[in-house]
C-alpha cells in the first residue's frame, strides 16, 4: 500500500541495498540543471535533435501518465504507480532505496520489500527502454531530457511567453502561455495526493500555474481582449484568498468605471482573509485600494501592475504571514 501523510522526519533513516549491481551500471552523474530552462533572445527555443518518438513521454501534470510511440503505457499496480511517481519527482539524480522504500511502503521493511520494489523497476525498465531506468549500488536514477516532461514543457512556455510579453510582443506571448495551461489536465500527481513525498513538487507546481494565469491575464488586457473581466471574477470566486487575481480585479472594475464595485471587492478580499486564514490584507493591496478610493491617475496607465512579478503576489506564503488584527 503507498503511504501517505507521512513527513520524511518521521521514518528512522534505514540503509537498504540491492546485489547484483547491472554489469552496465554507470558511475553516478546528474543529467539536465538550470540550463535546461535557458531561452534564445527571440523567444525561440534551440533543442538538440531527438527522437522523441522512440522516447517515452512522462505526464504529470494530472494522474500519471506515460506513453511511448503514440501508445499510452500500462503502468501497472498503485505501488509499480508510485515507485515511477518518485523517481520523477527525484528525475536526472540517484534515487536512493532507502528512499523508495520509505515513499511507497513506509515503515515496512524487509527482504520482500526489497525484492517488491526490485521487481516493479524491473517492468518499468522493460516498459520504458533500458537506458531510462538506471541502477546503482544505492538506488536509481531516472534519466529523461526536458523534452520527455510535460512540467518541464510547461516552464520553458511559460518563460518564453513571459520573454515575449516583456518585448511587447503580446499576442505571441499570450499564445504561448496558453499552450503552457493547455498542458495541464488535473492536479500535479493527482492520484498521489496527500502523499508527504509528493506535496511539494505538487504545491510548486500549482503555484507556477496560477503565476502563469497571471501572466496570460496580463497579456490579455495589454491585448485588449474581450472577456478578461468574466476570467477574473471566475479566478477570485475560485481562489478566494489569492492577491493577485483579487487585485487584477480591482483594477479591471476601476478601469471599466466600477469604482465601487473594486472597492467592494477589497472588503470582501479581506473578509475572506481573516475568517479564512487569519490574516489581512498585503501593504500592496491596501495600497491599490487606497489609490483606487482616490482616483489615482497612475492606475490609468495600461502597465501599471504589469511589471510586478507574482512572486509578491502570493501573500499566504509561510514567510509573508501576518496575523489579524483584533
Amino acid at each position: 500500500m503507498v503511504a501517505h501523510d507521512h513527513d520524511a522526519a518521521s521514518h528512522p533513516r534505514r540503509t537498504f541495498t540491492l546485489a547484483d549491481r547491472d554489469d552496465d551500471t554507470p558511475s553516478p552523474r546528474r543529467i539536465g540543471g538550470s540550463s535546461d530552462r535557458r531561452s534564445d533572445t527571440q523567444g525561440t527555443r534551440r533543442r538538440a535533435t531527438v527522437d522523441t518518438g522512440s522516447l517515452p513521454e512522462y505526464a504529470v501534470l494530472g494522474a500519471l501518465r506515460v506513453s511511448l510511440g503514440g501508445r499510452q503505457l500500462d503502468l501497472g499496480p498503485p505501488q509499480r504507480r508510485a515507485v515511477l511517481a518518485v523517481l520523477l519527482c527525484g528525475a536526472r539524480s540517484v534515487v536512493t532505496t532507502t528512499r523508495l522504500v520509505e515513499c511507497v511502503w513506509g515503515d515496512e521493511v524487509g527482504d520482500a520489500v526489497l525484492a517488491s520494489l526490485h521487481a516493479h523497476v524491473s517492468r518499468l525498465r522493460r516498459e520504458l527502454g533500458r537506458p531510462a531506468i538506471v541502477r546503482f549500488a544505492h538506488g536509481y536514477e531516472l534519466r529523461i531530457t526536458p523534452q520527455q516532461l510535460d512540467a518541464d514543457e510547461f516552464g520553458r512556455l511559460v518563460h518564453d511567453g513571459r520573454a515575449l510579453v516583456d518585448r511587447g510582443q503580446h499576442h505571441a506571448g499570450r499564445d504561448a502561455l496558453r499552450r503552457a495551461l493547455s498542458l495541464w489536465r488535473g492536479p500535479p500527481f493527482a492520484e498521489f495526493e496527500g502523499a508527504w513525498w509528493a506535496q511539494a513538487h505538487a504545491v510548486r507546481l500549482e503555484a507556477e500555474r496560477l503565476d502563469a494565469i497571471e501572466a496570460r491575464i496580463d497579456a490579455d488586457v495589454a491585448i485588449g481582449e474581450v472577456g478578461v473581466l468574466g476570467d477574473l471574477q471566475a479566478l477570485v470566486v475560485e481562489h478566494p484568498l489569492h492577491e493577485g487575481f483579487c487585485g487584477r480585479l480591482m483594477l479591471a472594475l476601476y478601469r471599466s468605471g466600477r469604482q465601487s464595485e473594486a472597492l467592494l471587492v477589497a472588503r470582501w478580499h479581506r473578509a475572506a482573509l481573516v475568517e479564512q486564514a487569519g490574516l489581512v490584507p498585503s501593504p500592496w493591496l491596501t495600497g491599490l485600494e487606497y489609490r483606487i478610493l482616490h482616483h489615482d491617475r497612475r492606475l490609468r496607465q495600461p502597465r501599471h501592475l504589469s511589471h510586478t512579478r507574482s512572486a509578491r503576489w502570493h501573500g499566504r506564503q509561510a514567510d509573508d504571514k501576518r496575523t489579524a488584527r483584533t
